[in-house]
């Protein structure tokens, strides 16, 4: 298992997401590039505000939440890139991993590009084409990925995403998130 990942409190500077819709517990992996690439783990627990109303005798995790952890990890994804861009665009130095933006995470410079571009940029999960094959219950772990599919000339990024609780997948499809800069 990679033991590096970003720290919860960056994720207030990274997303504009507070408890109880911050959907993403953890970044696992993420890779940058033309076929870069995001991991993310949620860890759906029996506490979770919307478990006990789903389903009440067979608690299940709700499709529409998977739906918006697969809409933050996207919009992570695109997040970390954008900052990965503007870091090489004024230092010179190019970070293409989660290994990479951990080593930089504590710098000032680069925490000051994080907030500046969480200032400028906004995004919301626009529509979706998902399949479920299976369910998560309380006590799973979700990792689901995401990678961008393409970008159309009006703002919406198109993303291929996937859950899996271990080996099984449990869904998949297409996410389309809207990004504007302010």
């Amino acid at each position: 298992m990679n033991k590096l990942f970003i720290p919860p409190h960056i994720f207030l500077e990274m997303g504009s997401w507070r408890q109880p819709l911050l959907m993403v517990d953890r970044i696992s992996n993420y890779q940058y590039g033309e076929k870069g690439f995001i991991q993310v783990i949620k860890h759906v627990t029996y506490n979770e505000p919307y478990i006990p109303g789903h389903f009440p005798d067979n608690p299940i995790m709700p499709g529409a939440i998977i739906s918006e952890i697969f809409g933050q990890a996207s919009e992570y994804l695109s997040f970390l890139s954008d900052i990965c861009q503007i870091y090489h665009e004024r230092y010179g130095i190019s970070l293409q991993s989660l290994q990479d933006i951990c080593s930089k995470i504590k710098d000032d410079d680069f925490r000051e590009i994080i907030r500046a571009r969480r200032a400028q940029v906004q995004g919301v999960l626009a529509a979706q084409n998902i399949k479920f094959k299976g369910i998560a219950y309380p006590g799973d772990t979700l990792e689901v990925t995401s990678q961008l599919a393409f970008s159309d000339n009006n703002g919406f990024k198109h993303y291929s995403v996937c859950a899996h609780v271990g080996k099984k997948v449990i869904s998949k499809g297409t996410i389309i998130n809207y990004r504007e800069v302010k």
